[in-house]
């Protein structure tokens, strides 16, 4: 019994220091999702070893571990226009439930390690993507504005005005409204420039990339 009590106590503080990193950078399935999960999976993955002893297939709970917490990590992955988010969310969950059944199963060091490298990677990714934004980078801007073409004009010349070339403009007519998408180069500094003056402007509507 105690060794089931230390499997138990081992899955809650990996799962928990693995949802501490979501919840610390304000993502969905925080610190007590990921303690709830890995618990959860290293229980089911004790009764798989109990199943077995008692002659039944030990695989059965195992396989619908990996495809259950699969459902619950698609509820963490949300579309905006072209935006996807919640993906690495997704996958720490999916990889909490692994480390949890790693602890079931009493790899102990497995599940530690992958804890651990996860942690580090998640760390340094953030580091990089760091680096990445202080640099220039294509990307597409999407907005619409009132159907006058002097409108796109200045709005040309407001992105002009940073310092930022324009490489590509299409322009679309609505009935109400024109459509524009702008290909530059900027950084994500000059994004957030770019994008407060021109929706101060009165005659653009809305404005996302």
């Amino acid at each position: 019994m105690e060794h089931i009590l230390v499997k138990i106590i081992l899955a809650m503080v990996l799962g928990g220091i693995m949802g501490l990193e979501r919840q610390y950078n304000d993502k969905p399935a925080g610190y007590a999702t990921n303690s709830i999960i890995c618990v959860g999976a290293t229980l089911f993955t004790i009764l798989s070893l109990y199943m077995g002893e008692m002659g039944g297939d030990p695989g059965r709970i195992a396989a619908q571990i990996v495809s259950g917490v699969g459902f619950l990590g698609a509820g963490a992955i949300l579309r905006e226009g072209n935006k996807i988010s919640g993906l690495t969310t997704a996958a720490g969950v999916w990889l909490v439930a692994a480390i949890g059944m790693a602890v079931g199963y009493g790899q102990y060091m497995l599940a530690a390690g992958a804890c651990a490298l996860v942690l580090l990677m998640q760390l340094f990714a953030r580091r990089t993507l760091g680096m990445v934004d202080r640099l220039r980078r294509y990307d597409t801007i999407y907005l619409t504005c009132n159907p006058k073409w002097d409108v796109v004009t200045k709005i040309c010349q407001e992105i002009e005005k940073q310092n930022i070339q324009i490489l590509r403009k299409e322009v679309t007519k609505h009935d109400q409204h024109f459509s524009v998408t702008l290909v530059a180069t900027f950084t994500d500094n000059e994004f957030l420039q770019v994008t407060k003056h021109i929706l101060e402007m009165p005659d653009v509507y809305s404005l996302y990339k």
